[in-house]
């Protein structure tokens, strides 16, 4: 209902019948037609409505109007008041919010499952001596009491439960080992007298046993699509039956034999029958799990976030709402970082939402480093955080140590803090070190003086640019009026412009036509046919050229004031440097007994999220597993001052929530283009959850909020005005390996600047071999195997000169990587390859190798499901392809790969015969006008490349040595500092591998051709 709010100032309130429904716009219920409004207030104010459920006010009024709730969304969690003078109701949560954060919950509780326990763990599963299964298939609460029970239940641990299901399913793993597991299953509470109650409300089906890791590609599509849209027919045995034999057919086991009414027990020698071949089987079972404590933890973050009323005060808030655009700078930057780097570092200083992309090699460790040393400065607390402790790791041990040993401390899981324990007695005993002498007034004169060099940078670059593309716009103009391209000199462009526009903007047409020929006649064109508007713009265009030739280019050395540049940013840094660590010393100095408490409470979960909010108001840097926030940190909206996320496209939204609510300002940072999260939570039952919780699948896709087909990037990405930054330099990978990935998932906008070694002499870029085979399934008909492909790559290993710990074989399918290590370990029984990692994508996320071998497996008897499932994965194959450093060898069957369709691998296999290098563009005027080198007996060929780094012309020398002529020029939309800086970089890794760079200015290059060819000229006579 709507209610009355008397106040004082009002004359007159009366009942009131509105012409339509209205909907409150923050709770989202229907105020009925007749509602109780305020009547017109003398000082003119509008009439306007107060909902009850949440006190919302509609039409107008001002915050301070409100009763009982303020405007703010801090003010919003504050109860009002009420009449009676009884207890106030606690205010309820925004829908849309507790929509979500429930939907997130139960896809979380549908995937919390035990995994299936090995065949021969005994102790911890039995078959059941039951003739009838009635619990799942009927509507008994009861399980009866046995013998084989009570030694499940005995010593159960924390996060131990004890799972009753029907029927029985026997996996395998990559190994062959089998596993086994009910397909449909009920969690049991501890016996009773008269039998064992049921802990679980309703049944589920294991969603543990739909993971992509016990099937073939081409199941998962069928299992997902066997999965029903509606509610499980639990409680009804025909239904039940008939959804269990689909279940069967998708995994591809044998069809029949099911039966809830009729249960084998015993076996003919009496004993209870424990099937060990895969399949699945007419038995009920009981099983000892352990339940996922990190996903335990995270549900009970969920839970109590449900209820939250103060979401706005948290970065939690921006997936719902855009967040304010910030331009402010970063005071600091305390380790080396590129152009784009430092731009996401600003925004990373003061917006309160930031989402940055880092492709692979694009230093996304380095910039979270210099975000935490960004936020010592500042006096904020910063918690790292992500689902995958090797970023988390690395940045700790390779980037922020750095800048101070004790910049990040980590966190986590009881191992993880019992090493803190360690790490911090260590600390407290023998101290941080000394701070510098570094004030923060001193960070001003190197910033003051980077800022003028780009200034004075970005000034002459655009000067330059404008000459080179208003001269290039001016000879087009031209050859409109003048076919051969020469005009009369001595012509006053400006006042031709003039009259020219008079004549086009006339509307009388004979007079339009007069002063057309007046002008034609004035240039020397009385008999031409040239329209007016062409003249038009040849004046106009003979105009811009004017004004841009009066800027001084000539004085200008780019290459020192790129070298200047660089210069004051490493004074910068070296300041920011003893700036940040002065902070940090004097941080640690303030914390001291902070941190006693802290090592004194550490394993006592909420002691030590107490005595760890008392410890960041002084030590600043944190680090955890996403999954471990609960145990280390209060979970209060906004209670973190700067939250950042790396690795943020594996996270699911869920893993990620908690964090954001405990933001103030958060930081994302991911690949979409990489490892997804793995979701085992079949599309339909997605579907159906989200149904469940008042909303749609389709609406949550909309917004990018899925739990299955989004990720945490994704979700606050979609929120950004103008995108995600990108961090667009990659330093890891050769050339023509990056070249591949470049084309294939980052449009090209990637700028390679990977120093070759090319004194060693050992083999690098990009390679294919064909391998001609035959794809068949693994073991047990799980995943897929190749073993012409396997024995290849154990050959080449065997015969190569490359350390064994240099070496990474990767391959799309878990079996493929069994068999190979299997090949490896007959080929050196003596273990000399076993530092060879072997393994999948996911297993080589956030890791690179020297040399990578990357099996294709998909050749003859490939199923469409497969290349289908391969090609909606492509993801994998950028993972793969980006983890090789120097070297990538690539085995596979081209001929059957093109048949097939698998059109990335073989966009991989055309990429090898290539170099790594996209196919030269059109040579632009200024480029053309520098090739007319030939005219001087010097051939100059367009296009090619060095190692992988495209080049614009090559000249071969009298003594054979070659050339790399380059001519600047600069795109719209792009920072031209960056952009020049980016150039010199890779001009020097160029001329590092051999190939001396001439670098002419675009201007130059047009306008005065015969300058450039000779100083070109002159080189290559040298």
């Amino acid at each position: 209902m709507a209610s009355v709010v008397r106040r004082p100032g009002f004359e007159e309130h009366r009942r009131f019948r509105s012409k339509r429904n209205n909907r409150c716009a923050q709770c989202d219920v229907f105020l009925p037609v007749e509602t109780m409004v305020l009547g017109k207030p003398l000082d003119g104010g509008r009439w306007h409505i107060v909902c009850d459920p949440c006190g919302t006010v509609s039409g107008g009024v001002r915050p301070e109007d409100r009763v009982g709730r303020a405007a703010t969304g801090a003010a919003r969690s504050a109860p009002r008041s009420t009449s009676a003078g009884g207890a106030a109701p606690r205010p309820k949560p925004s829908r849309h919010w507790s929509t979500l954060v429930r939907y997130l919950t139960a896809c979380v509780e549908w995937e919390s499952l035990p995994d299936p326990v090995r065949q021969r763990d005994q102790h911890l599963w039995t078959p059941l001596d039951l003739w009838i299964e009635s619990v799942l298939s009927g509507n008994d609460q009861l399980l009866p009491a046995s013998p084989e029970l009570t030694p499940l239940f005995e010593e159960l641990g924390e996060f131990e439960a004890v799972y009753y299901g029907w029927p029985v399913v026997v996996v395998t793993d990559g190994g062959g080992v089998p596993y086994v597991a009910p397909l449909f299953l009920r969690q049991l509470d501890e016996p009773g007298g008269a039998g064992v109650p049921l802990a679980s409300v309703v049944p589920q089906i294991n969603t543990k046993l739909l993971d992509r890791r016990w099937w073939r590609a081409e199941n998962r599509e069928a299992i997902e699509a066997a999965i029903p849209d509606a509610v499980l027919d639990f409680g009804k045995a025909v239904a039940l039956t008939a959804l269990a034999e689909t279940l069967a057919a998708a995994f591809g086991f044998p069809v029949g034999g099911l039966d809830p009414t009729a249960l084998l027990n015993r076996t003919s020698t009496g004993e209870l029958f424990r099937p060990q071949v895969p399949g699945i089987f007419n038995l009920a079972m009981a099983c000892r799990g352990l339940m996922d404590a990190p996903a335990r933890n995270l549900i009970k973050d969920l839970n109590w976030m449900a209820e939250a009323t103060d979401v706005d005060r948290s970065a939690a808030r921006f997936l719902f709402e855009q967040p304010p655009e910030c331009t402010g700078v970063a005071e600091s930057c305390a380790i080396t970082l590129n152009d784009a780097q430092q731009q996401a570092l600003a925004s990373a200083a003061t917006a309160p939402l930031t989402v940055i992309t880092g492709p692979p090699g694009t230093g996304k460790s380095q910039i979270v480093a210099g975000i935490v040393a960004e936020a010592w400065l500042r006096e904020e607390s910063v918690l790292l955080a992500s689902t995958n402790n090797a970023p988390v790791d690395d940045v700790i041990e390779d980037k922020a140590k750095a800048v101070h040993p004790a910049l990040l401390l980590r966190t986590g899981n009881k191992e993880k803090q019992t090493r803190l324990r360690s790490q911090l007695e260590t600390l407290l005993a023998e101290g941080v070190g000394e701070a510098p002498s570094g004030d923060p007034g001193d960070l001003q004169p190197p910033r003051m003086e980077l800022d003028q060099l780009r200034r004075e940078l970005r000034s002459y670059l655009q000067g330059a640019q404008r000459l080179l593309d208003a001269a290039t716009a001016r000879d087009r103009a031209r050859r409109l009026v003048w076919p051969d391209g020469q005009s009369p000199a001595d012509i006053q462009y400006t006042a031709l412009r003039r009259r020219a526009e008079r004549a086009l903007g006339t509307r009388w047409r004979r007079l339009a036509g007069w002063r057309a020929r007046r002008c034609l006649r004035s240039v020397g064109l009385a008999d031409s046919a040239v329209p007016i508007a062409d003249l038009t713009g040849w004046a106009a265009a003979e105009e811009r050229y004017q004004a841009a030739a009066e800027v001084k280019l000539r004085e200008v050395d780019v290459e020192r004031m790129c070298a200047d540049l660089t210069a004051a940013e490493a004074a910068w840094q070296d300041v920011s440097r003893d700036v940040v660590v002065g902070r940090l010393v004097q941080g640690y100095a303030a914390g001291r007994e902070a941190l006693q408490r802290l090592v004194d409470v550490l394993g006592d979960d909420s002691s030590n999220r107490s005595a760890m909010g008392e410890v960041m108001r002084a030590v600043k840097g944190w680090a955890t597993s996403a999954l471990s926030v609960r145990g280390n940190f209060d979970c209060r909206a906004g209670s973190i001052d700067l939250v950042v996320i790396d690795e943020a496209s594996q996270c699911n939204l869920a893993q990620v929530l908690p964090l954001a609510y405990r933001a103030k300002r958060l930081v994302v940072i991911g690949d979409p283009h990489q490892v997804a999260p793995v979701v085992t939570t079949a599309s339909a039952q997605l579907h159906r959850i989200a149904a469940q919780h008042g909303t749609t699948h389709e609406a949550l896709v909309e917004v990018h909020q899925t739990h299955g087909e989004d990720s945490a990037f994704t979700a606050f990405a979609a929120r950004v005005p103008g995108g995600p930054y990108l961090l667009d330099e990659h330093y890891r990978c050769h050339p023509e390996i990056i070249g591949f990935c470049n084309e294939q998932f980052y449009e090209g906008r990637l700028r390679v600047l990977t120093e070759v070694d090319v004194e060693d002499r050992s083999p690098r870029g990009l390679e294919w071999r064909d391998v001609i085979g035959t794809t068949a399934p693994g073991p047990a008909g799980q995943s897929s195997v190749n073993e012409a492909e396997a024995a290849a790559i154990v050959d080449w290993i065997r015969r190569a000169e490359v350390p064994p710990e240099a070496i990474g074989v990767v391959t799309p399918f878990r079996a493929q990587a069994g068999q190979i290590g299997r090949g490896l370990r007959r080929a050196a029984p003596d273990g000399r390859f076993e530092k060879v990692k072997i393994g999948t994508a996911h297993t080589f996320q956030g890791a690179a190798r020297h040399t990578m071998l990357f099996s294709a497996v998909l050749s003859k008897e490939a199923s469409a499901g497969t290349v289908g499932w391969l090609e909606k994965e492509r993801n994998l194959v950028n993972v793969a392809v980006s983890r090789a450093q120097r070297h990538l060898v690539v085995f596979g069957d081209r001929v059957e790969l093109q048949r097939l369709g698998a059109t990335t691998l073989v966009a991989l296999a055309n990429a090898a015969d290539g170099d790594g290098v996209a196919p030269a563009a059109e040579p632009t005027p200024a480029v053309a006008a520098v090739a007319a080198l030939a005219d001087r007996g010097i051939a100059a060929k367009v296009g090619g490349s060095v190692e992988g780094y495209a080049t614009t012309l090559t000249i071969r020398g009298p003594q054979g040595t070659m050339l790399d002529v380059e001519v600047t020029e600069l795109a719209p939309g792009h920072d031209p500092v960056r952009v020049v800086r980016q150039l010199a970089w890779r001009d020097a890794r160029v001329k590092a591998m051999g190939r001396p760079v001439v670098r002419v200015p675009g201007w130059e290059a047009y306008l005065e051709p015969d300058a450039a060819v000779d100083r070109v000229a002159a080189r290559v006579r040298k």
